[in-house]
Formats: structure tokens, C-alpha cells, sequence
């Protein structure tokens, strides 16, 4: 898109406790890590998606396609070195392979996601760190629609005003 052909987007600006329906995609370095299957209502300021996400739409409008950089700090953490474990290799499953995400039990009866990193002479490494720990996130999110807060009290149970009739008659 050449610059002469970027057009103002008219309207009102989302400010906090407004519904926004929103799409988004995430992206961590170059591969994307998550699309949201559908179109959602959110409310701004709820605490309900990223919160770095939710500041960052203040101000913007319908019709826009909003990026945020979320650093590590504000989704799964910095990576720790600490959560790297090595386990006796019968703990892994039947035909795992390097890179696998497998589920691992811990003494408690707890079950742990963990990335398989290696298996060799009847010992296994396994990452214990979330995949996206360590990476900053850079999340896309489009503005579909808006409904101002004093119009937008049905959006959060997912129905539209226009279609609701009124019940008091």
C-alpha cells in the first residue's frame, strides 16, 4: 500500500470498559504461534487477554490492525535453565521422539507438559519451560467492531442489542 492510499479511519476511539470484536495472531520470531479461530467480543480493561494487548487497543478504532510487543515478562516468563531436568528414560512415552511435547507426572501426581529433548543410555532430557518462554510476542490484533460502554453491557453474554427485544412491554 503506497502512502497516498492510507485513509484516516472515522469513528469513535476505543477507550476502557468498551466491547471490541476482535481477530487476532501471534507471532513469535518468524513462525505463528496462534490465530484466533474466530472472531470475539472482549471487553477493554477486563484483564480477559493479554493485558499489554488490552492497553495497546486504547485510543484506536474499528477498522485498524493494531501490533504489540509483549515481552517475556508479560506472557510465560524468561526462560529458566533451571526447569531443563534429566529423567530416566522409562518415564517417556512409547515412540516419543525428540521435540515432542509429552506429559510427565511429578511426585505429587501432578501432570507437567515437557519438551523432549534427547534420550540416550536409558536417560531422557526434558524442558519443562513453556515454548514460548523467553520470546517476545508480537501480537496482530484487527478491530472489527465497537460498542461504546454504555451501548455494550449485552456484548459480554454474547448477544447483540439489536437483537434482543424488550422484555418489559
Amino acid at each position: 500500500m503506497a502512502l497516498d492510499e492510507i485513509k484516516e479511519v472515522q469513528g469513535p476511539a476505543i477507550e476502557l470498559g468498551d466491547q471490541v470484536l476482535i481477530r487476532y495472531r501471534v507471532i513469535a520470531g518468524n513462525d505463528v504461534v496462534d490465530v484466533s479461530k474466530d472472531a470475539f467480543w472482549l471487553e477493554v480493561g477486563s484483564g480477559k487477554f493479554m493485558p499489554a494487548v488490552e492497553r495497546a487497543l486504547v485510543g484506536h478504532k474499528p477498522g485498524e490492525v493494531v501490533a504489540v510487543l509483549v515481552p517475556p515478562e508479560e506472557h510465560y516468563g524468561p526462560y529458566d535453565p533451571k526447569k531443563i531436568q534429566v529423567i530416566p528414560s522409562e518415564r517417556v512415552p512409547q515412540g516419543a521422539t525428540p521435540g515432542a511435547v509429552i506429559k510427565l507426572q511429578d511426585e505429587y501426581g501432578v501432570v507437567h507438559p515437557a519438551v523432549l529433548k534427547k534420550v540416550e543410555e536409558g536417560l531422557a532430557v526434558v524442558d519443562f519451560n513453556h515454548p514460548l518462554a523467553g520470546k517476545t510476542l508480537r501480537f496482530e490484533v484487527e478491530i472489527l467492531d465497537l460498542k461504546k460502554a454504555s451501548q455494550g453491557q449485552n456484548q459480554e453474554r454474547g448477544g447483540r442489542e439489536d437483537e434482543i427485544s424488550d422484555l418489559s412491554g
